[in-house]
């Protein structure tokens, strides 16, 4: 019975292990790609995965992709708080609305483009290269 409980223990010590495994960000990125997000929100569901395929398609350049959940209060307080983690509470405050993902040159905090739910993967993907790529 106790090798059965060590077995279980170390198993899930393994599966917590592997739950928590995040996600390499870049230390100093050259641009932040932010969806402002709700759960509740159409657009936010017209768009899809659309966020989820650009941090797929970028993941090999110094970009931060980051994700402004204001579905509740309790989403809401944790948004604010990476917004100044990252220095752009001014931009979050400015935008309480969802929907939308917006392009920013993380050395200016200068907002670069705003991509909605009318913009194809393929428009938002040659948005970013466009600022990206020069």
């Amino acid at each position: 019975m106790r090798i059965v409980k060590i077995t279980l223990f170390l198993f899930a010590i393994f599966l917590t292990q592997t739950a928590f495994v995040t996600v390499k960000k870049p230390v100093n990125p050259d641009y932040l790609v932010v969806k402002f997000h709700a759960d509740w929100c159409g657009n936010c569901l017209a768009m899809g995965s659309s966020f989820e395929d650009l941090q797929e398609i970028f993941k090999n350049n110094n970009i931060e992709f980051v994700k402004f959940d204001l579905t509740d209060k309790g989403t809401t307080a944790k948004a604010e708080i990476k917004a100044n983690q990252i220095g752009i509470s001014n931009i979050l405050n400015d935008n309480r609305r969802t929907g939308f993902i917006l392009i920013i040159d993380n050395s200016s905090k200068e907002i670069l483009y705003k991509l909605t739910k009318r913009d194809s993967i393929d428009v938002m993907e040659d948005k970013i290269r466009e600022f990206y790529e020069g």
